[in-house]
């Protein structure tokens, strides 16, 4: 019987030596495999999630659109101000820091991003003040070429707060806002829009919460499109220039004349925006049938809580340029007339534009026909039954679905919904309303950039649960610990 050589047999700490070095080796291998997994991947197949709570930083399609088609290089210097103490500079700060990432992402070597701290790098920052004219230290500069846009910190948030109490971030606006100065200095020419005046339209000017337009002018702008008012009696002519003609919520009726020009405009290629309030006669509701449009003298009510609700609310979105992202978006239009396609036109067969309803209410709206009265109530004989259609869209009709270069129509049954009140109060407005003249422009791919409004996690507690919390994690987790070192010992003990 032979004994075997104990020398041979290694000892518990060398077998414990070599399963360690085994370990070791396993683990750096498959640091190595997924790092080179990664690299592999972003090199040839990137992809990019956003897990922050309501994809705060996800880019819309618009926005990708444009930073991938990107022809020449776009610089973009963001100065640091030095007053950067303020909470919600800081926020805006690093909200800004973390959107450009996603540009610089899409844009790949288009784009090209610098931070410039005028406190550390006062040379560089005396450079960029000698030549784009800076006149304050928190500009963020967009240039490519020998165009150049400025754009401040503060424009791209909209604060709240401030004066007896501390000012705070309500929504931020800097994808829309950039965005907008990136088309401004890579385009070649912005398209004008212009207001219709002389009857009483809204004023783009006007900063009027119930009646002004100055926000929504303030979105057209940030778009790179410019816009002008034109008061058609005193010139006798439409612009050479107009791209869209914006008619909002006249309150007088048009001349024969201007009915005439209007009617020669549209059915040689012209694009219009109509918002005709309800309870008025423009004659625009007779003009509008030749293009099988029917303007209905209704009101647009539902009935809430025993009273009489005025305000519309768009629930359901046609498939269409125009509203095909807003599934999920609500819209409202206050005091709002039912715009719908006619069933009948003089303009029949190919001549016909296409008409489509964009915007429809739920079923519990009716269209009140006799809306003067002190009690209104639904009537199947005089009023219309729900759902509404609140706005249609009507183009050239496409033979075999080829584009054609010819009219094109949005015709909405308020232009309350589009003031600055309810503006400030409904994003999806806003995105409508720009979607909308997106389309009349033919640049469908550029829809409208929401704010962003951040979405902040508050864990409110009672006393006996906070007090709970704290001696879980200053001593549960510390127990458990313990237990389980103990647990362990014993075990490799036996």
């Amino acid at each position: 019987m032979t004994v075997p050589n104990q020398s041979n047999v290694p000892t518990l700490r060398q077998r414990r030596l070599k399963i360690s070095v085994n370990v070791f080796i396993q683990i750096v291998v498959l640091f190595a495999v997924v790092v080179m997994a990664n690299w592999l991947l972003s090199r040839h197949h990137p992809k990019r999630w956003d897990w922050t709570r309501g994809s705060y930083y996800k880019l819309s399609s618009k926005t990708q659109q444009v930073l991938a088609n990107l022809k020449a290089p776009l610089d973009i210097v963001v100065c640091i101000p030095s007053g950067g103490d303020r909470e919600f500079i800081v926020k805006a700060l690093q909200d800004t820091r973390n959107l450009l990432r996603e540009f610089e992402y899409v844009g790949k070597d288009k784009v090209r991003i610098e931070y410039i701290d005028s406190q550390r790098d006062m040379n560089r920052a005396r450079q960029l003040v000698e030549k784009y004219n800076l006149d304050s230290p928190d500009q963020i500069i967009f240039a490519s070429g020998n165009r150049h846009k400025l754009v401040k910190l503060y424009d791209t948030v909209e604060v709240e707060g401030g004066y007896m109490g501390p000012q705070r971030i309500r929504a931020f606006k800097g994808e829309g806002v950039f965005l907008s100065a990136i088309l401004s200095v890579t385009q070649e020419k912005s398209p004008k829009v212009y207001f219709l005046t002389g009857h009483g339209e809204r004023d783009p000017d006007s900063s009027d919460e119930r009646n002004g337009y100055s926000m929504l002018a303030g979105f057209i702008k940030r778009d790179n499109v410019l816009v002008e008012k034109w008061n058609w009696t005193a010139k006798q002519k439409w612009p050479d220039d107009a791209a869209v003609i914006v008619i909002a919520g006249p309150q007088k009726r048009l001349t024969e004349a201007e009915f005439t020009a209007l009617g020669d405009y549209i059915k040689n290629g012209g694009r219009v925006m109509m918002m005709l309030d309800y309870r008025v006669q423009t004659g625009l509701e007779v003009f509008l049938d030749r293009f099988g449009i029917q303007v209905d003298d209704d009101l647009a009510v539902m009935p809430l809580l025993g009273m009489i609700n005025v305000t519309a609310m768009g629930a359901e979105y046609a498939r269409h340029p125009i509203t095909t992202k807003m599934e999920g978006i609500n819209t409202s239009f206050p005091y709002c007339r039912s715009i719908r396609n006619k069933a009948e036109s003089p303009m029949g067969g190919s001549d016909r534009p296409d008409v489509t309803e964009l915007v429809k209410t739920p079923e519990g709206y009716w269209g009140e026909s006799d809306y003067k009265s002190q009690q209104i109530k639904y009537d199947e004989k005089t009023d219309i039954k729900g759902p509404l259609s609140l706005a249609v869209a009507a183009e050239t009709r496409k033979p075999g679905g080829v584009e054609l270069d010819g009219m094109r129509l949005v015709v909405v049954g308020c232009s309350t919904f589009a003031d600055n009140y309810n503006l400030s109060r409904n994003e999806g407005n806003m995105d409508f309303f720009m979607n909308s003249l997106n389309w009349l422009l033919k640049r469908e791919q550029q829809i409208a950039v929401s704010p962003k409004t951040p979405q902040e996690f508050t864990l409110a507690m009672t006393p006996q649960q906070a007090r709970a919390v704290y001696i879980l994690v200053a001593a549960g987790m510390p127990l458990a610990v313990a237990v389980f070192g103990l647990t362990i010992w014993i075990r490799r003990r036996k």
